[in-house]
């Protein structure tokens, strides 16, 4: 029998340790299908006649509504998350700049053209509309023509889980817009504001 005064030894930092390193390991293993999943969504896009920068990650493919065709520009470094939608009408044009990040279960219907600029950032459940139906009361809106006009989010600019972003509207530079905001035509941004609300309003500045 060993004596009762002998201390017992500590696994607590071995544990520890261990823990740390499968935490790095899964944290590298999923870094890495990001790339390979954005190398193969990179040569699809390529295929179809866009232009890629390298650098792409995608956790998960995007579904697309209507198959690009030579009308998507993606910049170095962009990030896709999960389960994000974007439809292309025929005509349609759009942009990601570098260092956007499209999070998750985000909606980028495009009629017309919608502009992401570099380390611009839509949070989870973000709606981006450049078209909408035409309402004369004579026919089915769903079986009248369409109208649309260019949105454009700005440099830096970053847009709160939830909101949705309408034909026309323009983002500027460094703005954020706070989560389950409605961004339209009618709202002018300032440079490095914080708008929140529906209607949107200047609720603060970017210090």
């Amino acid at each position: 029998m060993l004596p009762e005064n002998i201390p017992q030894k500590n696994n607590t930092f071995g544990k520890r340790q261990m823990i740390n390193l499968i935490t790095y390991l899964e944290a590298a293993c999923r870094n890495i299908a990001c790339r390979w999943r954005g190398r193969f969504l990179k040569l699809y896009l390529i295929m179809h006649g866009c232009q890629v920068g390298k650098g792409l990650k995608c956790a998960s493919f995007p579904y697309f509504k209507g198959f690009p065709n030579k009308n998507i520009f993606i910049g170095d470094y962009v990030d896709l998350g999960r389960n994000n939608t974007i439809e292309l009408a025929k005509g349609s044009k759009l942009i990601l700049e570098d260092y956007v990040l499209l999070h998750q279960n985000i909606l980028i219907s495009c009629n017309a053209s919608i502009t992401l600029r570099k380390w611009a950032g839509l949070a989870e459940n973000v709606s981006v509309r450049d078209g909408n139906h035409s309402f004369a009361k004579n026919e089915y809106f769903r079986k009248q023509e369409g109208v649309a006009e260019p949105i454009e989010i700005g440099e830096g600019a970053g847009v709160g889980a939830g909101s949705m972003v309408l034909m026309g509207a323009k983002i500027a530079k460094g703005v954020f817009i706070g989560a389950h905001s409605l961004v339209t035509k009618k709202t002018a941004t300032e440079e490095y504001g914080i708008y929140a609300g529906n209607p949107l309003k200047l609720v603060g500045r970017r210090g």
